[in-house]
Formats: C-alpha cells, structure tokens, sequence
C-alpha cells in the first residue's frame, strides 16, 4: 500500500462495541476508508452498514467477493471463539489484521496467527485500546513530571452488575465474563509492570447463577520491581464500577476506567485536617472536571477510549513504523496466558 493511500478496511461484526467504537474510530480517521461490513446477522449488517453510510454488507467474510478483495486489513470484533478463524482467513488472504480482545482463546491459537502474520509479511494486532485512554495518558503525563514517584502497589478492581446489558454468548467463555473482560486489567498490568506480573495465588467464587461466569474472581501478582499487583473482579454487584489504581511513594492515581477520569492525589503526608481537605477537594474537582469533559466528548462522538490511538498505531505500522508497543501479537498472547493461567492455578470455592 502506497504511503499516500487510506487504508481500506472490512469490518467484520455488528455488535456494540462495532457500532460504538471501531467504527467511529474508523470513519473519523483520515488515513482510513471503511469499505463494507460484515455480520453473520443479516439485518445487522444492512443496518450497520446503513448506520456508517457505507454501501457494501454480507452475512459472511469471503474474499472471492469483490469488494471483499479489495480491503487491505480487516478489523475484527466478533465474539472472541470467532477471532482464530477469522483472523486466520484475512491474513491467508494476505490481509492485515486488528482483532478485539482477547486475541484469541488460548496462547497456541495466538502463537499460530503471529506465525502466520510473519510468514505472509502482515500486521497482527490486537484492540488493547484503555492503555491509550485520556485517564492513561493523564498518568503517563504524572510519572513524566514526577508526580507518581516509585511505585509502591498496582490494584485493579471491576464492580458489575449483571442488569448491565450483557450479551448472553458472554457466559459461554472459559469462566464467561471474566474471559472478555479481564484482558483490559491484564494489558494495563502489563503496561504498569513493564511486562512482568508473575501470579501468586488467585480464588474463584462459583455462581449458582450463571453457567461460568463467577461471583468474584480475586488474584495477586508480583512485579519485577517487587510491588504487589491485586486484581478483583465482583460479578454478583449492585454497582457497575472499573478502576486501576497507581499507589506511588509521591503521589496516587485512579484510572477511572469506566468514565475515563483520572484522579491524581499528592501524598497527603500526615493526614492533618489541612491534607484531608486537600485530597477531598481535589478528588471533587478532578471528578466534576472529568464528567463534564467526558460528557462533551461523548455527545460530540469523541468519547471512545483510546480507540483512535489503536487504529493509527496499525496504520502506523502497516506503514513500517514500529508503533505496535502493548497490542502487537505477543502482547495478544501474553495477556491471554494470563488469564488462561488464573484458570488453571485458582482455588474454587462454591
């Protein structure tokens, strides 16, 4: 692809996170041209295609199409136990690939894609888009200035409530939601750790409800710099909440994952009446700052989680720029052995 030509693409799926965030990044990219859609739902793939403005839609992938055969990359965002297949058939198309999380349902399917993405001299990549949030690089502007200093501890914590509109193929993963959900805490630990999180121990509380998603999943990891890693995930919660929190000796971040707020608080020394109200008005501030903010970004389409970022970095790196840093395929890869570790090593307990 010449350096001057937009980057055709095929979106494959037509589900949410198609509707609210793949596309939006796509068609708001000036280096990209969305040239069709595809679901295996007929009616949502004419109404997705509808929705973009684009006149091209089909029920399956299938490179004998002509428009199909057109594309230079496909971007994936079906449910993850149809990520393998269809990644496997772009890039054997000779096709570049960007693929939702998790990349894949185990390490050997990941490894074999990466393979096949080498052989054929093409992009694999893979959507681990919070890292490149607004709240996430408000952190890496605070660790630049200094604000963070060493961290001391990293705990990652997810309330859900199942009234959340949850789509029902989410129970059928290994351990249901928390397959499609935790990548995002583990590319953000990895990320926050340089690459090393090594697992101590993990539990897993069983529903009675639920086929396989759980009621809580708790872990405790180890960085190469010896801070503590605490991950906790409650399924069975009366709030919808996700935070990532950076404990430094000079200062504390909360990643508010969800709105996409960060709340950064200096160390509050000994915690006279003076400090405490120092960290409560900022606290107030920062949130009030952010909703508005992100509410604006959010009426005006702009609101999408670091999405954009993810998409101009596989651009960026179809193009021959080494931009792929925490979603190339190994980073696909080393995230799902993670979570297929915790699997394998946790107590259960009903």
């Amino acid at each position: 692809m010449p350096m001057t030509d937009r980057l055709k693409i095929l979106s494959v799926g037509g589900g949410w996170v198609v509707n609210n965030r793949h596309l939006p990044s796509i068609t708001k990219n000036p280096d990209c041209r969305l040239i069709g859609v595809v679901s295996n739902q007929p009616a949502r793939a004419e109404s997705t295609a509808k929705k973009f403005r684009v006149a091209n839609y089909h029920d399956k992938m299938d490179f004998q199409i002509g428009w199909q055969a057109e594309a230079d990359a496909v971007m994936i965002g079906t449910v993850p136990d149809t990520h393998y297949d269809l990644a496997r058939m772009a890039l054997e198309a000779g096709k570049h690939v960007l693929v939702e999380k998790p990349m894949t349902l185990n390490t050997e399917q990941g490894r074999m894609l990466a393979e096949l993405a080498k052989k054929n001299n093409r992009v694999l990549a893979v959507v681990h888009n919070f890292q490149f949030s607004r709240a996430a690089h408000a952190f890496r502007r605070a660790v630049a200035a200094g604000k963070i200093g060493r961290i001391r501890a990293v705990y990652g914590v997810q309330l859900c409530n199942h009234k959340r509109n949850i789509p029902a193929w989410c129970d059928e993963l290994p351990l249901g939601l928390f397959f499609d959900e935790s990548p995002h805490f583990y590319y953000l630990f990895r990320w926050l750790t340089s690459g090393h999180c090594e697992l101590l121990n993990a539990s897993v509380w069983r529903s009675k409800t639920y086929k396989n998603t759980p009621r809580f999943v708790s872990a405790e990891y180890v960085s190469a710099d010896n801070f503590p890693v605490y991950l906790h995930i409650n399924f069975d919660s009366s709030l919808t909440e996700w935070h990532v929190l950076v404990v430094g000796d000079k200062g504390t971040m909360d990643i508010d994952v969800w709105r996409d707020i960060p709340i950064y608080l200096p160390n509050d020394g000994v915690h006279t009446a003076v400090d405490i109200s120092r960290t409560s008005m900022l606290s107030i501030f920062q949130h009030g700052w952010g909703f508005v903010t992100g509410g604006l970004r959010y009426a005006a389409g702009r609101h999408l989680y670091g999405n954009p970022e993810v998409l101009d970095r596989f651009v960026r790196a179809i193009r021959g720029e080494d931009s792929l840093t925490g979603m190339n395929p190994d980073e696909g890869i080393a995230v799902v052995g993670m979570q297929r570790e915790l699997i394998e090593k946790a107590q259960y307990r009903d």
